[in-house]
């Protein structure tokens, strides 16, 4: 039974650590969305980069593998370097896209509102309302790709604020 007690000690204390390190990376991402963008850049460009490293040091340690790990690293490191150079026109495009989509969506509930009105009373005006707003998202995801991304970046960060308050929350209801 002390075991058990304590383990649920444990948990209590790193479900707190849990809790607070949401809430402060929900901090960040709202504040500092650029800046998560770069991090996560250079995290990954560091990933490849690794990897690498250690294509270049297998070529090293073993003398019959050594072309096709040369080879390896050498293909790591250039994706390394692509990485570094597309990786902002690429997450540029993810948006437009979607916007894309999200226009031809729009555009097609509003055209069909009437078609799909399932009963005779009721206005198809919330569905046109909910066309205009789904295309209107996807005009903007259209025109503003980057700050789409900064955007969704600072909506996540809500949300994990949001996860963090609830989990002290619920941590707080535990010891009552």
């Amino acid at each position: 039974m002390i075991g058990l007690k304590n383990a649920i000690d444990k948990l209590t204390r790193y479900a707190w650590l849990k809790a607070l390190l949401l809430a402060l990376v929900g901090v960040w991402f709202l504040l500092a969305p650029y800046s998560v963008y770069h991090v996560v850049k250079y995290v990954l460009i560091g990933g490849v980069m690794l990897m690498a490293a250690g294509a270049f040091i297998d070529a090293f340690r073993d003398q019959g593998q050594r072309q096709t790990a040369l080879w390896r690293g050498s293909g790591l490191l250039i994706g390394a370097l692509v990485l570094s150079v597309l990786l902002r026109p690429a997450l540029s495009m993810l948006p437009m896209i979607v916007g894309i989509i999200l226009v031809i969506y729009g555009i097609t509930r509003i055209t069909t509102a009437r078609d799909r009105q399932q009963y005779v009373n009721v206005s198809p005006f919330p569905t046109i309302i909910y066309g205009l707003v789904v295309a209107i998202t996807g005009i903007v995801l259209l025109f503003n790709p980057f700050g789409s991304i900064l955007a969704l970046l600072q909506v996540l960060g809500v949300i994990l604020i949001v996860m963090g308050v609830a989990e002290l929350i619920d941590i707080l209801r535990g010891h009552r």
